[in-house]
């Protein structure tokens, strides 16, 4: 939770979009948890219903999960901006054939949404009027790599690996 904090001190608004966007995707996974998993039905009308204590349990630990990543990638957004969040991205997705269309269709929702235009279903269906075409060309900055970077790459996997080990 501290991720939500700072980025509720930091980046304010894309934080509150982001969550606002978000809000039909946790209300529906808190529902599918609270309802759907099996376990010890709470006392009262609570019970009643159907929730159980694992229900909650489940509901909270995956809403603050998702909650946690959220809030850290509207900081992260905030921080290093549209085009060094996609140059990561880029560089991240390296071994992958797939990593040029993957960057270049989240620049263009990121495009969109930056727009804050209201656009029906049937816009998104016609091709010729489609609200993400555009003819802009997009250059990404590519940084060179540095020893620290490969250091601290090197070293988040070693620490995953040795965590991975451990449990």
């Amino acid at each position: 939770m501290l991720s939500l904090v700072l980025a509720m001190l930091l980046a304010v608004e894309r934080t509150r979009n982001l969550l606002k966007r978000s809000r039909w995707l946790l209300l529906s996974l808190a529902i599918l948890f609270l309802f759907l998993t099996p376990g010890e039905y709470l006392p009262g009308i609570g019970g009643d219903l159907g929730l159980t204590y694992e229900g909650l349990w489940h509901a909270g630990e995956q809403l603050s999960r998702l909650l946690a990543l959220l809030a850290s990638l509207a900081l992260l957004h905030q921080q290093v901006g549209t085009s060094g969040l996609l140059t990561g991205l880029y560089c991240l997705l390296g071994p992958f054939a797939w990593r040029e269309t993957t960057v270049v269709r989240l620049l263009l929702v990121l495009e969109f949404i930056e727009q804050k235009q209201q656009v029906g279903w049937r816009e998104w269906l016609m091709v010729e009027k489609s609200p993400v075409a555009s003819t802009n060309s997009y250059h990404l900055p590519m940084p060179a790599w540095h020893w620290w970077d490969k250091l601290l790459i090197g070293g988040l996997l070693v620490a995953t690996l040795c965590m991975a080990m451990c449990l």
